[in-house]
């Protein structure tokens, strides 16, 4: 693949768009895609701005891609995690500044973890800074026909002029296919492992979805909940993008309801998406909504756990550690039965969910992304310190909650 050194003029084009167009409430967003032709099947504004959320690392482990397949970086190569990698905000794997690290364990951590630290540090081994990096994956954009899409980070935290579309997204994730299907395999991993601490898969539809095998979720305040998800039923492939929904949740539900039809659907497809690009209409030159403001997500998450909005965030078996009237409690009682599993403890991913109960707000501390196994033997270690266990199947965490 050539190189397109473009970010810059790309951004400056975008940054003055940007600030000309007003403000204002869009609700969603979403296309579904025959991967195999190319034909749209379904689409809701699929060419209005978006912010990506963490679907910026689909474009983040695209050109780490890239590089392996020119052969100027190989999964098996080192890298030392830097001090700013190290700082990015949550979600994070918790890596630590001078830990090294494979190129293969950046890649697996920013899929599967969604891991911001982890795509930092992938991003400075390419291009030496994130700034570059973000450049050249603005560039990378170009080359593929991402016409609205321009990146300022690699990790998809929050950037007023990094945005994108559903349209975008359904090329980049075609683009997989097409380029890589040797490492599509990437994006169906349950779980992933680094050194001795392991973190569950936080995509949702691998297990809510007969036939989904990838590929990415992503969340902030502005973007709302969005998702990059692609499934394969008898021998023909569809791929997905939703964006805007107001809860984890809703958000596997719209898209299951958008892959049944679109899966169950005989009508030929009215456009492809290159077509698509031509089909702008007046709203799609507003910019980018905020989908959820307030003071859930003002709060910042919990230090070595996520707060989320919804069980469907929640992988694998989990085990519950108690409920708690305010959240400073409920992240001790997380601290306190970490200490009490020590290396037992780095096998589940820390979550606590807020929940009102009859009116009255509760905070419950879980450990998820485990094994069945995993979660009785969790169990036992607690229960035989007298502490407070219960082990949750996947089931058992959606009656729950």
């Amino acid at each position: 693949m050539k190189r397109l050194h473009a970010g810059g003029m790309v951004g400056l084009l975008v940054l003055l768009v940007l600030i000309a167009l007003p403000a204002r409430s869009a609700t969603a967003a979403n296309i579904v895609v025959d991967a195999g032709t190319g034909g749209v099947l379904s689409a809701d504004s699929p060419n209005h701005l978006w912010y990506p959320a963490s679907l910026t690392k689909l474009m983040t482990v695209y050109v780490a891609l890239a590089e392996i397949e020119a052969g100027r970086l190989r999964f098996e190569d080192k890298i030392k995690v830097s001090p700013h990698a190290a700082r990015q905000n949550p979600v994070t794997f918790g890596l630590r500044a001078g830990q090294v690290i494979s190129v293969r364990d950046a890649i697996n951590a920013a899929i599967v973890a969604s891991a911001n630290d982890a795509a930092v540090a992938l991003a400075e081994k390419i291009a030496g800074t994130e700034a570059d990096f973000a450049q050249r994956m603005t560039g990378t954009a170009m080359e593929l026909g991402m016409f609205r899409t321009f990146f300022e980070n690699a990790s998809g935290l929050p950037s007023g002029n990094q945005v994108t579309t559903a349209r975008d997204l359904a090329i980049l994730a075609t683009a997989f296919l097409r380029d890589f299907p040797q490492h599509y395999g990437l994006f169906s991993q349950r779980s992933v492992t680094i050194g001795k601490r392991s973190r569950g898969t936080v995509n949702s539809i691998l297990s809510a979805y007969e036939g989904a095998d990838g590929m990415k979720t992503g969340f902030t305040c502005a973007s709302g909940y969005n998702m990059v998800a692609s499934a394969e039923r008898d021998g023909r492939r569809l791929i997905g993008i939703v964006l805007g929904s107001r809860n984890g949740g809703a958000r596997t539900l719209e898209m299951k309801r958008l892959l049944d039809a679109a899966f169950s659907a005989g009508a030929a497809p009215a456009t492809t998406l290159i077509a698509l690009a031509d089909e702008m209409t007046e709203a799609d030159s507003e910019a980018p909504p905020t989908i959820l403001t307030g003071s859930s997500c003002a709060a910042p998450e919990l230090v070595g756990s996520t707060m989320i909005d919804s069980p469907d965030e929640l992988s694998g078996w989990a085990v519950a550690l108690g409920d708690y009237r305010n959240r400073a409690k409920a992240q001790k009682a997380l601290q306190a039965a970490q200490a009490k599993l020590g290396k037992a403890a780095g096998a589940g991913q820390p979550a606590i969910i807020k929940k009102g109960v009859g009116g009255i707000t509760r905070y419950s501390v879980l450990l998820s992304g485990l094994k069945q196994a995993s979660a009785q033997k969790t169990c036992k270690i607690l229960t035989d310190q007298k502490a407070y266990c219960v082990a949750l199947s996947p089931k058992l965490i959606a009656n729950r909650f």
